[in-house]
């Protein structure tokens, strides 16, 4: 239904440019506002109207591969995923066979799946120059694999009417045969290696990252995986030397390439079938920083002036990756208040006479980035709160009332309801008690044969609440029955009690000091062979409306 909404709503929004060409969107994952979202928009090259059902088939096919990959399984949370469907007039993508390495012999394989995913490397290719959207076409710079789209300005007028906040684009090109590019757009055909191929290629077009295999001297620019420094000190990675194969490999042994290094010897940038490596995916994981926030909401609105009255709740809603690496720390006029807490509750007596800063603090820890000058301050927001006055602390609200039942011989938990940040909660054993007996937002007394009452406190550097009381009320003891009778017949113990019992309780028979509810749970009547019988069973009573226990009161039998 979500997904229905938002293709409806984005359509609608469409409609307002007038005549632009207008396609269906679905979102095949949908996050939350995209002002904070990586929008990832996949467009299709090359299906025609009757073929469009397999763009769709292709572009989920991607986004569950891609969400596989790490770093970007851990950051899922962080993506708007949207599916435009693009349409062509003829089907496929461009081949002029200009490039010399273009296939151009048979390899006679059989049995091919229908959606082309189980084409070899080097099957022979057609020349061909179909009529398709975005114009992608093989043996660009004279590289046949490499697969370039040409309409560039058909490209962005379609994002511009349908997603025109996108942040990553890949275009999958319907066509079997091996290829793909970077640049601006991550392309990729549907090639049975295609979903690795587009991923390879969002290294580029997203986090700006060099291939790890040689290219030629044209592609050999200085990069955050790719340099002519050789000194492990001084290379970009220097933070990563000595982890997980990290270090200084040059591109070859002669000529150009030994001049040029990369941080590992087996990652996607070099070989799909190899995961990213550390450098890699921390330069994806920074990109991911760098394109979205988040903080995606704040409450309540965030820079600007909250009146004392107001300043009771505060809180951020927060997309965090997973495992959960974010570290949420909250500050009142500089200093630490709380810390891991995705919203606080303030008391007004904390607050200085005048304006109030307070502040959060959201930052990403994971292990994933070591680079010392990636973000140290995080994300954050400001609210300003006016005190016109210094107040007293508030008194402590219990979060069930003032009174409490529990059973006879039971304990009791007693909680603050929304305990506020930066308070300590004192209990006490009276009202002129003053020393405690506990302290925290949550305290369970200890066992209780009468009525109690207990006291706690709201305590803030040198300022006290007035002390709370808590009534403990305890409902009746539950008594032994007073008609157990114990016969002994036929060589079998007969225990009985009232039926009456079992409107009110549930019997629970302890025998031979093992529980066995099978052996007579809630049953009147029990019966032990005399060679089995102990000299003594139990028997406790639960309460079916209170759920109250009874102690556990002994029967002899011998």
């Amino acid at each position: 239904m979500m997904k229905y909404l938002i293709a409806t709503l984005i359509s609608f929004l469409i409609a307002l440019h007038g005549s632009a060409q207008s396609f269906k969107i679905d979102s095949l994952q949908y996050q939350g506002s995209s002002e904070n979202i990586v929008n990832l928009v996949i467009l299709g090259d090359g299906y025609t109207a009757d073929e469009i059902v397999y763009f769709q088939e292709d572009a989920k096919r991607f986004t569950e591969y891609f969400f596989k990959t790490e770093p970007f399984s851990q950051y899922i949370n962080y993506f708007n995923v949207f599916a435009i469907n693009t349409i062509s007039e003829e089907s496929g993508a461009t081949h002029t066979c200009t490039a010399s390495d273009c296939p151009k012999v048979h390899h006679n394989e059989e049995n091919l799946h229908p959606r082309f995913n189980q084409f070899p490397t080097r099957i022979a290719v057609p020349e061909i120059s179909p009529n398709t959207i975005f114009g992608s076409s093989f043996d660009n710079a004279g590289i046949h694999r490499l697969v370039v789209p040409q309409k560039g300005d058909k490209i962005e007028e379609v994002l511009e009417n349908h997603i025109p906040n996108y942040t990553q684009v890949v275009i999958l090109v319907n066509s079997p045969y091996y290829g793909g590019s970077g640049g601006k757009y991550a392309t990729a055909t549907v090639n049975f290696k295609s979903n690795e191929i587009a991923v390879h290629e969002i290294g580029h077009s997203f986090a700006h990252l060099g291939d790890e295999y040689w290219a030629g001297n044209q592609y050999a620019t200085e990069g955050p995986n790719r340099t002519q420094e050789a000194d492990p000190k001084k290379v970009s990675w220097s933070h990563w030397i000595g982890t997980n194969g990290i270090g200084v490999y040059s591109y070859g042994a002669k000529d150009s390439r030994a001049k040029w290094f990369r941080p590992h010897e087996f990652c996607k940038m070099q070989y799909l079938v190899a995961p990213f490596c550390s450098v890699c995916q921390e330069v994806f994981v920074q990109t991911i920083h760098n394109k979205s926030n988040p903080i995606t909401r704040v409450f309540p609105k965030a820079d600007q002036i909250v009146d004392v009255k107001d300043a009771n709740k505060f809180g951020v809603n927060i997309l965090k990756p997973s495992p959960n690496t974010m570290r949420v720390r909250w500050y009142l006029n500089g200093k630490i208040l709380t810390h891991n807490q995705d919203s606080i509750y303030l008391n007004k007596g904390i607050l200085q006479k005048g304006i109030n800063t307070l502040k959060v603090e959201v930052k990403d820890t994971t292990l994933l980035v070591r680079n010392p000058n990636h973000q140290p301050d995080g994300f954050s927001k400001t609210w300003q709160i006016n005190a016109e006055k210094d107040f007293e602390l508030d008194p402590v609200v219990s979060t069930w009332g003032d009174t409490l039942e529990t059973c006879f011989n039971g304990y009791q938990a007693l909680t603050v309801k929304n305990p506020q940040s930066g308070i300590i909660y004192k209990w006490y054993e009276s009202e002129k008690s003053r020393k405690p007996i506990a302290t925290g937002s949550n305290w369970v007394t200890p066992r209780l044969k009468k009525d109690n009452t207990y006291f706690v406190s709201a305590h803030y550097k040198k300022k006290s609440s007035v002390k709370k009381p808590i009534h403990i009320k305890l409902l009746a003891e539950i008594e032994r029955p007073t008609d157990i009778n114990v016969a002994l017949s036929n060589g079998k113990y007969k225990i009985t009690v009232n039926q009456d019992l079992l409107k009110k309780y549930k019997l629970i028979w302890d025998i031979g000091g093992k529980k066995s509810p099978l052996r007579g749970q809630s049953r009147a009547e029990i019966e032990i062979p005399m060679d089995e019988a102990p000299n003594s069973i139990y028997l406790e009573l639960i309460d079916k409306v209170s759920t109250c226990k009874s102690d556990s009161f002994e029967i002899k039998l011998k």
